[in-house]
């Protein structure tokens, strides 16, 4: 008995592959289980599946850590045993990744010579248009439609499967080859050439029936067609599918939304208009139920209607106070983004960390101090303990060699003090390196930790629109720029201003920015002695200082002839809104461990006299 079989069977008994979805229940049999590739797929209100893992963290609602767990119990397995399961499936189900293989010529030949394109106007659509998209229709001796093949293509637009919708509306046996939401849209592959508009609707029907009636009302102008694609998933994967296929969409000017007029439909609507270009999206909002209802009720004139009288999406920016009560508990009550352990006192200060919900943050300091140190040890944490996933935008470094920083900081051992590049390549090679640099790289479930943007352009609205679509497509909103003030400051004050507002509009989009900061050369007192910056010193319009929710001013004597002053960090916070401002700590680098520690704690915790440092110390 597989293992997806075992773990359902402990939420509820049943026989067969097919049963009652105990996540969101239902009356009506529509969970699938496939016990070839481990896996269930719920057709019917959930739209979504996975494996075993994933079906736990489903119907208890809990985190990807606490499934693992609930499974090895159910199961009465070790979770080495559960991982090496996972590894054995991934090659088994090879074929369902976004890059699945082609299905091979002669088994598609053969699908086409047993069903066909002709469908007797089934649902209204004709022939034509099925043999565009490539629908086939599975007929009975009587030209009655038993099934409806849908093509589905990869990411190189190679045909991978066909999705199968058993007449009236039966999904759960049929399909042939690898589909799914990994799949590109449906249709997809037909548009390569961009035009002003594209419409996504909620499925393979109301994509033909909306091309037909569209195409129909062109048929006299010398423009083509408009393209339309769907979902491979119904609506429920809708919003994924469209984050993967971004640059795609972007392609066009305008972007319509045209899911179905119910609950189902209203909310896929809310979730693709949160992953894909807002400047561009436009809301169809139909007279019928959807697309292929309004084509078999003769409504074609009124959809065309519809489709261009679809409305910019925009928010009206007015809440009434119930409105802001709803979100009161949810606003409370979201994880912050806590800081590594040395600056538990600054985490303190800002009672409990970095607001998740969206922030603005800067990192301010003179040159060559230890900025940079300091934001690669906050990635580092974040890494493994952020609420948010992060995107660096590495202004300074390549995405190698910011990778290369963080691995060395992980496998602690410097990797660029090989000698030898070959040599570095051996040692990330060791089967236990790579575990570590798979750990780093990676979570439990495989996703990337972080994201880069490696800009090498210099253009702002390039840099925002990265920046927008990490957030978007990878979900990722925690921001770290380094440095900002070197990409703005010649670009002039407006410039500037316009930025720093782009992020305060963003921040209400949940996005975090930490910025990191320069400032001008530091001033000097009457006895010709260097002082402390302060915020006002940074580099760039004052409206970086003012636009921020936290400053944070960061100071350090570099040319102290005292060994421990030249290694100690002053931490400021001159600015918290809801936190503490004020002198918050002192770290202390330890050129032999290469670590920074809050001061106090580690003169505390040492030996009386304090460490000696060799003569060669690097300086950060």
């Amino acid at each position: 008995m597989s293992n997806i079989r075992k773990v359902i069977e402990h939420y509820t008994d049943f026989s067969g592959e097919k049963l009652c979805c105990p996540i969101h229940g239902e009356n009506t049999p529509s969970l699938q289980v496939y016990e070839d590739t481990n896996s269930w797929y719920c057709w019917g209100a959930c739209s979504e599946g996975g494996d075993e893992i994933a079906f736990v963290k489903s119907i208890d609602g809990i985190d990807f850590p606490e499934a693992v767990k609930k499974v090895c119990e159910i199961l009465n397995i070790t979770k080495e045993e559960l991982m090496e399961s996972k590894d054995k499936e991934k090659v088994v189900t090879k074929a369902t990744s976004e890059n699945a293989e082609a299905m091979d010529i002669e088994e598609v030949k053969e699908l086409i010579r047993s069903t066909g394109y002709v469908s007797h106007g089934y649902r209204g659509i004709r022939d034509e248009i099925n043999k565009f998209f490539g629908h086939l229709t599975k007929l009975d001796d009587q030209g009655n439609v038993l099934a409806r093949y849908y093509p589905e293509t990869n990411n190189f637009g190679k045909l991978t499967g066909y999705k199968c919708r058993n007449h009236p509306k039966d999904f759960s046996h049929g399909k042939v080859g690898a589909t799914g939401n990994k799949s590109q849209l449906s249709g997809q592959v037909k548009f390569k050439s961009p035009s002003k508009y594209v419409l996504y609707v909620g499925g393979e029907e109301d994509k033909a029936a909306a091309y037909q009636m569209l195409k129909d009302n062109r048929k006299d102008q010398e423009f083509d067609s408009i393209p339309v694609v769907s979902p491979t998933s119904g609506e429920g994967s809708a919003a994924k599918q469209a984050a993967m296929q971004y640059d795609w969409f972007d392609q066009y000017d305008i972007i319509v939304i045209g899911m179905d007029q119910d609950d189902t439909g209203i909310k896929a609507t809310k979730e693709i208009a949160a992953v894909l270009p807002k400047e561009k999206l436009r809301i169809a909002t139909w007279s019928g139920k959807d697309p292929n209802k309004m084509l078999e009720d003769g409504k074609e004139k009124q959809f065309v209607r519809d489709f261009y009288n679809a409305k910019e999406f925009i928010s009206s920016g007015i809440s009434s106070s119930g409105d802001a009560e709803a979100g009161l508990a949810e606003f409370l009550t979201a994880p912050k983004i806590g800081l590594p352990p040395q600056l538990s006192k600054l985490e303190a200060a800002m009672r409990g960390g970095i607001k998740s919900t969206g922030s603005v943050v800067n990192i301010i300091g003179d040159t060559s101090i230890g900025k940079s140190f300091l934001s690669d040890t906050l990635i580092y944490h974040w890494l493994f303990n952020s609420p948010r996933v992060p995107t660096i935008v590495s202004l300074e470094r390549t995405k190698e060699e910011l990778t290369i920083d963080l691995l060395s900081m992980h496998l602690k051992k410097n990797l660029m003090w090989f000698t030898d590049g070959h040599d570095a390549v051996d040692y990330l090679n060791q089967p236990e390196v790579q575990v570590l640099k798979n750990n780093l790289l990676y979570n439990d479930e495989g996703e990337p930790r972080f994201f880069i943007i490696d800009e090498r352009e210099g253009e702002i609205e390039l840099l925002k629109r990265q920046m927008e679509k990490s957030g978007r497509v990878n979900d990722s909103r925690l921001m770290v720029i380094d440095p900002l003030t070197d990409f703005l400051r010649s670009l002039g004050t407006e410039v500037q201003e316009n930025f720093m507002m782009w992020q305060k509009l963003q921040k209400k989009n949940g996005f975090v920015f930490i910025n990191i900061l320069h400032t001008r050369k530091p001033p000097t007192d009457k006895d010709g002695n260097v002082r402390k910056v302060t915020e006002y010193d940074a580099l760039g319009s004052g409206t970086f200082i003012q636009s921020a929710d936290v400053n944070i001013v960061i100071n350090r004597d570099k040319m102290s002839p005292d060994k421990i002053e030249k290694n100690t960090t002053y931490v400021d916070m001159p600015k918290c809104r809801g936190g503490i401002t004020g002198e918050i700590c002192a770290l202390y680098y330890d050129a032999e461990t290469r670590q920074q520690y809050d001061r106090d704690e580690y003169f505390n915790n040492s030996v009386e006299e304090p460490p000696q440092h060799h003569a060669d110390e690097i300086d950060f």
